[in-house]
């Protein structure tokens, strides 16, 4: 099972922290009684207010309240400010606004920027599809229709409200005095039904799966909804009317999605009250930190107001949040995956962390060093159809070895030292079968939904096929990495391509009857011979484009070069009487570059960024000056120069002009195989029809390489060792 809770927060036990909130429901519990009420069709509707649209700055946009008036460092804050918040499942936030008055102006937040919209309103809810519901202070309950900007009443004398998971309402109405706990009714098709139970707040629960509460408390079952009552019971009714009694008391509810629940201890304070979680599976709280007068979750993302109107979110971090599927088509066993990478919340945070079994994200300990300065942080792979759960982590990088379990390195001062396969004969997982790529698992800045960017890199070495699949919120599927089968066709096909065999790692892999141990870059060979290091692979003919490049000198002394930049606009080239390839641009100085031999043309290095030093780092014309000496490294590496007058930073990329990579002589072979054996990228960012792949340093030139990115949080991922 899934379980969520706050990214950063530290565990604490509630009996100590909160003596007011205990954790042992009584046996065989009286189910809340059900007042005399009547339809909330029958009441008037009290009308909704008219008002003005009122501009951003009225938000207080740029204003963030004092970071102490919610809690820990991992709470994020949003400018502006309010009193009740409503989360979305777009990743969007309603709030209701501070001013004066029980009934509060209501504003929108997408993607950092706030509108607002013509009403007012006690209390909101959003519904599955994203619609907005909202009662005012005289008990009108309304729909909201964003295309037309207009409320539908739909009943009177109500006092709280939420969205079920099938869409329908559920208030608190009348049938008892202001204060008290008030009946419940339920607002589906069209018609008002009064359910058993009462209470004073009420919230509609999303998850999908079941959970039995410890002493007899009874079953949360899906589709139901939790009520507190006046004297902070925590209650849940099932669609089946029967009930369930959550251990604790609490003041207000945000249920997740997966096994977990938000609340505010009880009862509330007027200067903000205590955060705490409920792990439905573990049937234990914990406090993540913080104190708050509203909180509300899309379950990605945890919103809090505090108690002077600060805004502030926090990711909903989990002990899985993606669930991570491991399929080993290799046939080799066992299978293992190692994670290490940084603190997602905190990009100041120094500290590498790795990712344990149950899927936290856990810094470094002088513990894990063992004697010979590696750490065992392998996870064998899960049993098919077993999700991981994958926790948000920035700068990732996960290992996945075969045969034998993959080492990390840790240096004295708890850094990390990262693993070498490609320079390194030394290196503790050089005999190991082993392949690795990279990631960033991220709440967005401005959507608050987590996101995942994903990329297989063979820049330094091709070991394993591994593929990915990432299933998108909507049921979208992204793909990249290998085909099945391609390992024994890639290395067939290398070591039938001199001098691309010299790229070959040979020797038996550890634990395994598997051979060569892998291939490194035609562009790492050239640095590891440029370097003389000993035991690894140097490419064994450096004068292999210097034929090539010549004729591209002398091609472009009579023809034009095109370089189109990705925001330096475009510049052309031609080569001038002291051999130079010039690039021009009007009212710019012109950036010249001397025919480079085959190594700095390769690896995209010398020659080829030497010219830029000529202005500082990081200013507009260096940039441009970088980004066409990576497209000339990116060209001739796809041998296109002779044949196409046009080089592209990023798209747009003419299909013809990629159907021209790696067809004319001299071809780099291992950037051509990593290509052909790759699935192909074809989405309205990315388009790499022949297939998406990391063959060399600038393979990102055109778009060509294998990144696939899901901002809006994708409902899982699977990684597969294709079959070899």
């Amino acid at each position: 099972m899934i379980k969520r809770i706050l990214a950063g927060a530290f565990a604490i036990s509630l009996a100590t922290a909160c003596a007011g909130h205990g954790i042992t429901p009584k046996t065989g519990f009286a189910i809340p009684t059900t007042p005399q009420s009547v339809s909330p069709a029958s009441i008037p509707v009290a009308p909704m207010a008219k008002t003005a649209i009122r501009p951003a700055s009225a938000m207080r946009s740029g204003t963030v309240k004092p970071m102490d008036a919610i809690g820990p460092a991992n709470w994020q804050p949003i400018a502006g400010s309010g009193s009740f918040a409503a989360a979305a499942p777009d990743g969007s936030l309603w709030v209701l606004s501070n001013n004066a008055g029980a009934d509060k102006f209501i504003w929108h937040y997408v993607n950092g920027v706030w509108s607002n919209i013509s009403g007012m309103a006690s209390r909101i809810a959003v519904a599955p599809d994203g619609t907005l519901y909202a009662i005012n202070s005289a008990g009108g309950a309304y729909s909201y229709n964003a295309t037309t900007s207009t409320w539908t009443p739909l009943g009177g004398g109500c006092s709280d409200i939420t969205v079920a998971s099938d869409g329908s309402i559920y208030v608190m109405s009348n049938g008892a005095p202001g204060g008290t706990d008030q009946a419940i009714w339920h607002f589906v098709n069209n018609a008002w039904t009064q359910v058993l139970g009462s209470g004073v707040r009420v919230a509609g629960n999303w998850d999908t799966q079941t959970y039995t509460i410890n002493n007899g408390g009874g079953t949360v079952a899906p589709g139901g909804v939790y009520i507190l009552n006046s004297a902070g019971n925590i209650y849940y009714e099932n669609t089946s009317s029967t009930f369930a009694l959550l251990p604790g008391s609490a003041s207000a509810i945000a249920p997740t999605k997966n096994a977990g629940i938000l609340m505010l201890g009880y009862p509330a304070g007027g200067s903000g009250t205590t955060i705490f979680y409920f792990d439905l599976d573990a049937q234990t709280y914990s406090q993540p930190g913080g104190s708050a007068v509203s909180i509300s979750t899309n379950t990605s993302t945890l919103y809090a107001v505090g108690f002077s109107g600060g805004l502030y979110y926090s990711v909903v971090s989990t002990t899985g949040s993606l669930p991570t599927y491991f399929v080993n088509n290799s046939g080799i066993t066992p299978a293992y995956f190692t994670i290490i990478g940084n603190n997602p919340n905190d990009r100041s945070d120094p500290a590498f962390y790795h990712v344990t079994a149950t899927g936290q994200l856990v810094k470094f300990a002088q513990s894990d060093r063992g004697s010979d300065g590696t750490a065992d942080f392998n996870i064998p792979f899960p049993a098919p159809g077993t999700p991981f759960p994958l926790p948000l982590t920035r700068g990732a990088r996960m290992y996945v070895s075969l045969g034998t379990k993959f080492k990390t390195g840790i240096n004295p001062d708890l850094t990390w030292a990262s693993p070498n396969g490609w320079s390194n004969a030394a290196d503790p997982n050089f005999g190991t079968l082993w392949d690795n790529f990279e990631y960033d698992y991220l709440v967005g800045v401005d959507s608050h939904q987590p996101g995942m960017g994903i990329n297989t890199t063979q820049v330094q070495m091709f070991g394993l096929p591994l593929s990915f699949t990432i299933t998108g919120s909507s049921g979208s599927i992204a793909q990249m990495g290998f085909k099945a089968g391609v390992r024994t066709a890639f290395f067939n096909a290398l070591k039938n391509s001199p001098p691309f065999d010299s790229l070959i790692v040979p020797g038996t892999a550890t634990g395994t009857n598997v051979s060569p141990l892998r291939a490194i870059s035609a562009d790492q060979a050239i640095l590891n011979g440029e370097q003389s290091i000993p035991g690894v692979p140097h490419f064994s003919n450096i004068t292999y484009w210097d034929t090539y490049i010549s004729n591209i000198w002398t091609y472009y002394k009579t023809h034009t070069l095109t370089a189109n930049t990705s925001a330096f606009g475009t510049y052309t080239g031609t080569v001038n009487a002291s051999n130079q390839l010039v690039f021009t641009q009007a009212n710019k100085p012109d950036i010249s570059f001397s025919m480079p031999p085959s190594t700095d043309a390769i690896v995209g290095n010398g020659a080829l960024i030497t010219p830029c030093n000529a202005w500082q780092a990081g200013s507009p014309l260096f940039v441009a000056c970088a980004e066409i000496g990576s497209e000339l490294s990116a060209y001739i590496n796809r041998s296109t120069l002779l044949v196409d007058p046009v080089m592209n930073r990023n798209n747009p990329c003419p299909l013809a002009a990629i159907n021209e990579f790696y067809q004319n002589q001299p071809v780099n072979i291992y950037a051509q195989l990593m290509h052909q054996y790759s699935y192909p990228i074809t989405d309205a960012q990315r388009y790499a029809p022949n297939g998406a792949a990391y063959g060399f340093g600038f393979d990102d030139n055109c778009n060509q390489s294998s990144v696939i990115v899901d901002n809006n949080n994708p409902s899982s991922m699977t990684i597969t060792v294709q079959s070899f």
